[in-house]
Formats: C-alpha cells, sequence, structure tokens
C-alpha cells in the first residue's frame, strides 16, 4: 500500500476480505520446495548466519497421517553458529550446493548471493532439550532447482 487510496479501500474491506497471517514456525518433516536466503546474524552477541525458507509447497511429508503441509507464503528459518564446528559443518552442508549453482565456493559470496533462491530440502525437526515446547527446523538436505 502506497497512497490513501490504498488505506482507504483496505480500511473499507471486511476482516474477512484480509489474508490469513503467514505460519512461521519450524516445517514439519518432509521435502519442502522453497525459496532460500542466506543472512549474517548476530544471536547474543554471537555471529551465525540465518537461512530463511519462505514455502512453495510441500512435496512428502514423513508422517502424512499426522502432519499438514506447508501452505505457500509460510516461512521458518534455522540458524548455524559460528562459534562452534556443529554450526559450521551444517552451513557448509547447506552451503556446498547453493555454492555449485552460484558458481563460487568463497561463503561471503554464497551468503551475499543467496536471496529467494528456488531449492528443494529435507527437514525434520530437533526439540529443545531444556524445553520440550520449543521446537527446530533441521536442514538434512539442501539442493538447488
Amino acid at each position: 500500500m502506497n497512497d490513501a487510496t490504498d488505506i482507504d479501500n483496505l480500511l473499507d474491506a471486511t476482516l474477512d476480505d484480509l489474508e490469513d497471517l503467514p505460519s512461521f514456525q519450524p516445517f514439519p518433516a518432509g521435502v519442502h520446495k522453497v525459496q532460500a536466503s542466506l543472512n549474517m546474524a548476530d544471536i547474543n552477541g554471537n555471529q551465525a548466519v540465518e537461512l530463511s525458507l519462505k514455502g512453495m509447497e510441500t512435496l512428502e511429508l514423513v508422517d502424512a497421517a499426522n502432519t499438514v503441509a506447508i501452505k505457500e507464503g509460510d516461512s521458518s528459518n534455522t540458524i548455524f553458529m559460528l562459534n562452534n564446528e556443529y554450526g559450521r559443518g551444517n552451513l557448509k552442508k547447506v552451503c556446498a550446493p547453493i555454492g555449485v549453482a552460484l558458481g563460487t565456493g568463497v561463503i561471503r559470496e554464497v551468503i551475499e548471493q543467496c536471496k529467494d533462491l528456488e531449492c528443494v530440502v529435507i527437514t525434520s525437526i530437533r526439540t529443545d532439550k531444556n524445553d520440550p515446547d520449543k521446537k527446530y527446523l533441521n536442514i538434512k538436505e539442501l539442493q538447488v532447482v
């Protein structure tokens, strides 16, 4: 909405006319087509790389009987902490196919160039060991489409 006319039209609409809020939570375990973007992040004073995913469609669910597929526009993310070998190793696993698709092996270039890149991801869910209500997205595999 860029002008007063758009706002007036919005205010004259009914609540049913408004789109629902896209979901932001870990995608369910399965295979999903997404748009992927990488960005640098600061998490509690620690450097990290954030992989943001914007859902396009679910291709397959691990538990189709009890899990709802993502809707187009749903978003999720995962963080790779750079201060430990697990974060760096998972970053490498995710960035390797992106780097090949972009034609670079330089981490900074992969992060800077990976914006809304169409990919297929295989996901799983990890539960926080201290809080079973907290769920985190794991990327088991990423392929650039």
